[in-house]
């Protein structure tokens, strides 16, 4: 079993307050974009948010895993709520990770990442120019729980970089593309700037923002 998880659990301070997966492009939000990427390449889409918060919008089929309050904090949180729910399904589990704020996600990672799940790989991360983005990954759910287990809880929760290191990683690699379908967008600016890119030239929102690792 494949699931997928969509990585939301952010304040939205950078936005006034809205979260990120209810950012629109296109009036399309970042969530649906998400949604749509990454269901045809999984059997279940789970969606990771604070504790205690509700999404804007219930979609069908959407499961929605607010973070847990006895587990660790940050980006991991997420991962950890999403590893326990996969984990009670199938003990061989494997999630893939995304990151809310990346609209252009490719529609191909899973293929792409399963064929570099060797016998010693615990993660395979997505990359491209020479940067790793570990938010966006695919986990293998056994070895990715042990990690987490193995974690105190802190104010600022681990670098799941650090969590892909311990289980043995590897990069999938996108530097074929032109553009980036990985950079996150992290301000108003950013924003603004993949608005008008969407704007100009439809490639742009399909496969990647921009030449460079990140937009802001």
């Amino acid at each position: 079993m494949i699931s997928g998880l969509i990585l939301d659990g952010g304040s939205g301070r950078r936005f006034g307050g809205i979260r990120k997966g209810d950012l629109r492009l296109g009036n399309v939000t970042f969530l649906q974009r998400a949604i749509a990427r990454l269901a045809p390449q999984v059997d279940a889409v789970l969606h990771s948010i604070p504790e205690g918060k509700e999404s804007a919008a219930v979609y069908s089929g959407l499961v929605l895993l607010p973070d847990l309050p006895d587990g660790v904090t940050g980006p991991a949180a997420g991962l950890w709520a999403g590893a326990l729910w996969c984990a009670a399904r199938d003990s061989d589990a494997l999630m893939v990770s995304v990151s809310v704020d990346t609209p252009c996600f490719p529609e191909d990672f899973c293929s792409r990442a399963l064929a570099l799940l060797g016998p010693d790989i615990g993660c395979v991360v997505a990359a491209y120019g020479g940067r790793d983005y570990p938010t966006n990954a695919l986990w293998r759910v056994p070895a990715l729980l042990d990690a987490l287990k193995a974690e105190t809880r802190a104010a600022r929760g681990p670098r799941l970089r650090d969590i892909a290191a311990r289980i043995g990683v590897t990069v999938c690699s996108y530097d074929e593309r032109r553009q980036n379908p990985f950079a996150g967008i992290n301000t108003l600016a950013d924003l603004l700037a993949l608005s008008r890119a969407v704007q100009k030239d439809d490639e742009t929102a399909l496969n990647g923002v921009g030449n460079r690792k990140q937009i802001g």
